[in-house]
């Protein structure tokens, strides 16, 4: 491209591979004005779906060509029309497609058909694989398209809570998060996001500098529809992370004003990064959360950590439920005209 052999363009760089140092040139030149923007992991997703099916018989090639166009692009577009495919999204709709390529492989093994698929051989391949919800929600599909005689998939077994994480472990987490340096300031932040508010990872590295304000003495963070108030040590770890970051360069034309940016242009850091810093405390940050949810809604109302935390009123209203909360039938309390000409 330097040389003026082939077009500077998305098309060039779709003939090639994918792979990190593809994304990251492609990223460096949408970056610069160069490119068009577009969705990078989406789009790698696309090359490598045509490049699967592409290896396919035609018989299989058809039915996953026909899914994967019309079922899961346009649901992912829709979802996600505002936000670019996370790499969790990516990898699990990779994983996915695979594994129906792997399950149409295993009907050509046993000599039959999509067509003429039964219960009886649908059983037998679920109880040889494990993990394949992916098929599942594709045999749906294939009978709701009539390319199945109705059948039943069986439906993934509702997992057991894991163990609640102990409340002073929780804090003593903390404690190690602020004292110890040698973690990178931004793992050490969304660790304690994590650990203090219940934040997921993953909404973690997406919080922008907007979300972040502060007044002559508080800062404060919002998740959901509240701002929350941060406790003096972790605004102060903050205030100094930012203090860093102004002084650092910014990328080309500057971009997203992500709170955590990563080192590719107009990107967030990584999840799996700020994940592998978090497990030399041995945080789990899934764990940690649900212990925390479980926590907090034993001291506030259902709705309230909804609103505050930014998690959805169905995941507070089940852990209020199974941890047998005192507030779990809190009524949610909205300001009206109503209400208070009723009061006066």
């Amino acid at each position: 491209m330097a040389a003026g052999e082939v077009p500077i363009s998305h098309d060039t760089l779709d003939a090639l591979p994918p792979s990190p140092r593809v994304r990251y040139l492609r990223h460096m030149l949408i970056s610069a004005g160069t490119l068009p923007e577009i969705d990078v992991r989406l789009n790698d997703l696309e090359i490598l779906a045509e490049q699967l099916i592409k290896n396919l018989p035609a018989h299989h090639a058809q039915i996953i060509n026909q899914y994967f166009r019309w079922q899961v692009l346009r649901q992912t577009r829709q979802r996600h029309a505002d936000e670019p495919l996370t790499v969790g999204m990516f990898n699990a709709r990779w994983s996915a497609l695979r594994k129906i390529a792997s399950f149409l492989a295993w009907l050509d093994e046993q000599g039959l058909q999509l067509e003429t698929l039964d219960q009886h051989s649908v059983d037998l391949f679920f109880a040889r694989h494990r993990s394949q919800a992916a098929v599942a929600i594709f045999l749906n599909w294939t009978i709701q398209q009539n390319l199945t005689r109705p059948i039943t998939p069986p439906h993934r077994s509702q997992a057991h809570p894991a163990p609640s994480i102990p409340e002073d472990t929780i804090w003593r987490k903390v404690d190690d998060l602020l004292d110890d340096e040698s973690i990178p300031q931004a793992s050490r932040i969304i660790g304690l996001l994590v650990l203090v508010f219940a934040q997921r990872i993953s909404d973690c590295v997406r919080l922008r500098r907007s979300d972040v304000s502060e007044d002559e003495t508080t800062m404060r963070i919002t998740f959901g529809r509240t701002p929350l108030v941060l406790p003096p040590p972790i605004a102060e770890l903050l205030r100094n992370y930012i203090r860093e970051l102004e002084g650092q360069r910014p990328f080309v034309n500057g971009g997203p004003d992500w709170l955590f940016p990563g080192t590719t242009p107009h990107l967030h850091v990584s999840e799996g990064i700020i994940r592998i810093h978090l497990a030399s405390h041995q945080i789990q940050a899934r764990k940690a959360q649900n212990a925390r949810i479980d926590q907090l809604v034993q001291t506030v109302p259902a709705s309230v950590v909804a609103d505050t935390l930014g998690v959805k009123i169905g995941t507070a209203i089940r852990a209020a439920a199974r941890t047998n909360s005192r507030w779990g039938s809190y009524p949610e309390f909205r300001h009206s005209p109503s209400r208070e000409k009723r009061r006066d």
